[in-house]
């Protein structure tokens, strides 16, 4: 996978991760404290479909191009329809599609607050082009494995750290993140902590899974959404969220929005959709 968002930005991993983000902030709100969003790898923030490294892959029409807006959609859909819609007007096209600390940044109250973090030196000033504008927006350009637990526990002391690594310098069963994630909850074990992961080979997802049981950390969810069977070896077969501390009724609600999109989004009779708890509930 390449490092740079630009060529996945709208597939289905997105779509998935955006939806179920939307899903996390929106459970954040429930209490009036504030809260503090931290995004390891934010990118440039939104991007252009219509842009050479979109079009090369084209991975966007088997991902946001599938999904339509009805008023039978959940509700955190209806959401995310409505936000994406919102940086269309903004951008005067159709053909952007928003990254995480967009849609993150329409979940902002007046109280709360965004660390955004990017380590590629044009993504990192593309994003403060893009989101300095907004008063309760930091960026910085610096590494995330660094960055995280330079950051928390945030002022608030209420907050979610959103993790969405490029895997490209990860080896098999993902251990560096491994050992981020027990860094950082060991120095904030109240925060949401939400990471991506690519599904190429169930073993190795078995492995990554096993470990973090292993860490001991309590209150591990696992969310998949495989649009192929997820031993196939062509390529990305699913997209999944391991999260950590999910708010109250976060599960059950993320299992039925995720049966909502497994049939807007398979390409495959096999595949399949996810929410299971690695550790507590």
């Amino acid at each position: 996978m390449n490092y740079r968002h630009h060529y996945h930005a709208g597939n289905f991993a997105d779509v998935m991760k955006h939806i179920l983000l939307i899903g996390l902030l929106q459970g954040m709100q429930r209490k009036d404290a504030p809260f503090c969003y931290i995004d390891t790898h934010a990118g440039c923030g939104w991007y252009n479909l219509a842009s050479a490294p979109a079009q090369k892959t084209g991975e966007y029409k088997q991902g946001v191009r599938k999904l339509q807006p009805h008023k039978n959609n959940p509700e955190w859909v209806k959401l995310w329809f409505s936000q994406l819609e919102l940086l269309r007007k903004e951008q005067n096209s159709k053909g952007f599609y928003g990254g995480s600390p967009w849609f993150a940044l329409q979940m902002m109250r007046p109280q709360d607050r965004m660390a955004l973090m990017e380590f590629h030196p044009v993504d990192a000033e593309k994003l403060r082009d893009n989101f300095g504008r907004y008063p309760n927006v930091a960026v910085h350009h610096r590494d995330a494995y660094e960055g995280i637990t330079a950051l928390i526990p945030p002022k608030e002391k209420r907050g979610l750290v959103f993790i969405d690594p490029p895997y490209e310098e990860e080896r098999q069963d993902f251990p560096q993140l491994v050992e981020l994630l027990v860094k950082a909850y060991t120095k904030w074990p109240t925060g949401v902590y939400v990471l991506w992961y690519p599904v190429k080979d169930r073993a190795m997802i078995e492995r990554f899974h096993k470990k973090m049981w292993k860490t001991g950390i309590p209150r591990q969810l696992a969310c998949e959404l495989c649009v192929m069977p997820d031993d196939n070896s062509l390529g990305l077969n699913g997209t999944g969220m391991l999260i950590i501390n999910p708010p109250w009724q976060f599960a059950e609600e993320a299992d039925k929005v995720l049966q909502w999109m497994l049939p807007q989004l398979a390409e495959h009779p096999m595949a399949k959709a996810t929410v299971t708890w690695i550790a507590g509930e």
